[in-house]
């Protein structure tokens, strides 16, 4: 009878196990070595730089560019700046929140290292006069404004965004004292505005929301939420947008849509619309309403 030869399980490539166990533990030894005596700090630079850009501008503030000399160097590189976000960073809230006077300290740092090069902004309640006018004074490059929930007054931002006249998104979302002619003041100062977000609610009185948005011609995306526009309004703004590709409307509760209303968007592509015969609101929006589902960044890629 023919026999087949199994190997020892003892046994593995002619390499006795105990062996092969004592040579991995050496191999792991010498990687350990390697990591302790290697010299981090002799990154090249452009590495460095594309790592700090993946990181974000709180992390690198932060951290990062302060772990030594090179490192630091290497932070005050201004293409790592052109995009600075900080609305979306656990040092918003929490535990590790940070006061306002820290934040405030911290974006004026990533402004100073942009080096006029800022191309896109996103703060938070942080955000308030005083920034937007630094902002305004050092970033002339700005493409994207995102606020929210920012008590910044009307007149500093309508001073702020006159500035910006290659602004093509702008992204305001529950900041009560932006209003009036602000948008109308934006049509105005920013051109090639192609994005507009507006996200407003209960503040005791009429937000005029609507106000200037029919003369941004270049528009292609739009969304309100919780606006007192009005059906008429609406197609003003329809009318005055021809280039409109997407058109997002939510808790806007002076909107009655029919037949007529989705007839006049049908050469929009996305269409988001209250139902048909759609009942006035008896209540207005609240910041916690779950109705909004929009994040930023999902906004922005569509």
């Amino acid at each position: 009878m023919l026999q087949v030869f199994h190997p020892s399980p003892k046994r593995m490539n002619g390499v006795s196990r105990g062996v092969y166990r004592r040579r991995l533990s050496h191999s792991r030894e010498m990687e350990v070595q390697a990591d302790a005596v290697r010299d981090w700090s002799k990154l090249p630079p452009d590495m460095l730089v594309l790592v700090f850009a993946k990181l974000g501008a709180v992390d690198v503030l932060m951290g990062a560019g302060l772990v030594c000399h090179s490192w630091l160097e290497a932070a005050k590189e201004p293409s790592i700046w052109r995009n600075v976000d900080m609305e979306h960073h656990d040092v918003l809230r929490g535990k590790k929140k940070k006061s306002r006077d820290v934040l405030c300290a911290m974006a004026k740092a990533a402004v100073d290292r942009s080096k006029g090069e800022l191309e896109v902004f996103a703060g938070s309640e942080f955000v308030t006069d005083q920034l937007l006018e630094y902002i305004a004074e050092r970033s002339p490059s700005l493409k994207s404004l995102s606020l929210d929930y920012c008590h910044v007054s009307n007149e500093a931002f309508t001073e702020l965004i006159i500035k910006f006249p290659l602004l093509e998104e702008l992204l305001i979302s529950l900041c009560p004292f932006v209003n009036g002619d602000a948008y109308e003041v934006t049509s105005r100062a920013c051109a090639q505005l192609k994005r507009l977000m507006l996200r407003q609610g209960s503040y005791g009185g009429e937000s005029d929301g609507a106000l200037g948005i029919e003369m941004m011609h270049e528009l292609r995306y739009l969304t309100l939420v919780g606006s007192d526009i009005t059906t008429e309004e609406l197609v003003a703004i329809i009318d005055g947008c021809p280039h409109l590709e997407r058109l997002c409307v939510r808790n806007c509760c002076n909107i009655v849509v029919d037949g007529a209303l989705r007839a006049k968007c049908s050469r929009i592509k996305t269409l988001i619309l209250p139902p048909l015969q759609h009942v006035r609101c008896r209540y207005r929006f609240h910041p916690d309403d779950t109705i909004f589902t929009d994040k930023f960044d999902d906004w922005r890629s569509s």
